[in-house]
């Protein structure tokens, strides 16, 4: 329990003893124990510095306050994704659930909406008509330590007003194989973040420290000399003239990297370089890993890229005698390019396009894109967790053989962060499988200093099966990946919010958005 965490209580279940406590290899192998975010009660929102300038969403609440940076989210807020973590939590513990279609209010979209609702079960006899029930097995749950975010924080020649919260862990910590790794993080009021997840580490390496290592990249200086201060000043335009430079806020003075830039395949690891991942940070996790093959990723359309879970999501491996192609989603609005997704295709790899959003407006707080749609957790090579209202996905993996589990998340994403993020796997049924054989890897990629590398693969074409569920007219992209798309997206959006402004609900909007200094 969180009590037990805080007291610094043995909380791993004895079956641990038996294999080593930390152990993660893939996204997909069978998930045993898991981390679970907090929305701490002095949770705050991200102060501006040179690595982030966040913008309220909600366009009547934008013009009647400024950014509340480092102010304390409101009581509410807090009630409300701490309902929805705890849920996660339930669901992930349980034995059996059932999965059924409804519509339902939804209290942070102020509408009702379709959902597929999932459903603790005690017994599987006591499912409801047209429900489908699935006996997924127990999952432990650890949760973080309960911290105060709103002290300010600095260091020699910083300051932040304040730090941020312990919702996503995904974002400071990752497990590779056996080794529990501490992220840089790219932002100085994160500076601490991984704290809240300490008592966990040192808990899990000291149950096993001849198995288990616990790394943590150094901490950079967080100097003004790390940044590049124009970044927030381009113009959507003057990025898109600008994308073969993969220049982001972060330049290469230090080793900066999120864990959840990193995706991991066995014994090929995949790392986004982003706004919050550079390819210094990339380096030192490669000199760190060198029993592992250590691939940089681009996607040149996405203008603000920050992890890669609302991207690139790995889903499941070729099966062992070549009879599946191994399947990874991936986000039309930012495909990744020809030359990195030619290793995929060359190991038996699919590419499944994913839908739109079922709900494109974000909630006012939110800074992570619509895209948390695809922000899914796998629990198994066959069962996924994804958001309840996201039926358009909740299809499509049926009908490649998955069995998605649902719970609520959108109070989550003011936090930041959906379903993926809010956790970090720390045990799979796992090991340091090879999905991809066929390749002549070389570290000397890593050192280029010119990559400029911008031609992606074509969504709206199944490049002869390679893709799978491609984009088309349809889908009301207007030239994929490209500024008309994400204009034409995002008017769409704002007019749609226009058209829900006014009456009760806008009113309770707002309420909900109260913040205090």
């Amino acid at each position: 329990t969180d009590e037990q965490a805080r007291q610094g209580k043995d909380t791993m279940p004895d079956a641990l003893q038996k294999s080593p406590v930390v152990n993660a290899w893939t996204q997909w192998g069978r998930l045993e124990t898991v981390v679970v975010g907090r929305a701490d009660p002095k949770s705050c929102h991200l102060p501006h510095e040179w690595a982030c300038h966040a913008e309220i969403n909600d366009p009547v609440l934008a013009e009647a306050i400024d950014w509340p940076g480092g102010c304390v989210k409101s009581a509410k807020s807090v009630e409300l994704a701490s309902a929805q973590l705890a849920n996660f939590c339930a669901v992930l513990e349980a034995e059996t659930v059932q999965v059924q279609s409804q519509t339902a209010f939804d209290s942070e979209l102020k509408r009702e909406v379709q959902k597929m609702r999932t459903k603790i079960l005690q017994s599987p006899d006591t499912k409801e008509k047209d429900a489908r029930v699935l006996q997924k097995g127990h999952i432990s749950t650890l949760r973080p330590t309960e911290m105060d975010w709103s002290q300010p924080v600095s260091g020699p020649g910083w300051s932040s007003k304040s730090m941020y919260c312990a919702t996503c862990p995904r974002d400071t910590m990752i497990t590779i194989g056996n080794t529990i790794l501490e992220a840089t993080m790219s932002k100085r009021s994160r500076y601490f973040e991984s704290l809240a997840c300490r008592e966990i580490s040192l808990k899990l390496w000291r149950q096993d420290p001849e198995r288990v290592k616990f790394w943590a990249c150094p901490k950079p200086s967080f100097a003004d000399s790390m940044y590049h201060h124009d970044f927030f000043k381009l113009s959507d335009s003057q990025r898109y003239e600008q994308m073969r430079s993969y220049k982001f806020c972060v330049n290469e003075t230090e080793p900066v990297f999120d864990a959840a830039d990193i995706t991991r395949c066995g014994k090929d690891i995949f790392v986004q370089k982003s706004m919050t991942s550079n390819d210094s940070g990339i380096k030192w996790i490669t000199s760190h890993f060198p029993e592992l093959r250590v691939h940089p990723v681009h996607f040149p359309y996405d203008l603000y890229p920050s992890h890669i879970d609302c991207t690139f999501v790995p889903l499941r491996p070729p099966s062992a005698d070549g009879g599946d192609d191994g399947l990874a989603l991936i986000n039309g609005e930012r495909p990744p390019l020809k030359s990195e997704a030619e290793l995929w295709k060359k190991n038996g790899w699919k590419l499944l396009v994913a839908p739109l959003p079922a709900q494109t407006d974000r909630p006012p707080f939110s800074q992570s894109s619509y895209w948390l749609s695809m922000n899914l957790l796998s629990l198994s090579p066959k069962t996924v967790v994804i958001e309840e209202n996201e039926i358009p996905l909740y299809n499509l993996l049926q009908e490649h053989g998955f069995d998605p589990v649902t719970v609520p998340m959108r109070h989550m994403y003011d936090y930041g962060g959906g379903i993926h993020c809010s956790t970090w796997d720390i045990k799979r049924e796992d090991s340091c499988v090879d999905c991809f054989p066929n390749q002549e890897y070389t570290r000397s990629h890593l050192y280029e200093q010119s990559f400029n590398d911008i031609d992606v693969v074509d969504v709206a074409s199944t490049d002869g099966g390679f893709l799978v569920n491609p984009m088309t007219a349809k889908d009301g992209i207007c030239g994929i990946g490209t500024l008309e798309s994400k204009t034409n997206r995002e008017g769409g959006t704002k007019r749609a919010r226009e058209d829900d402004s006014s009456g009760p609900a806008e009113t309770k909007r707002v309420g909900l958005a109260t913040v205090t200094a």
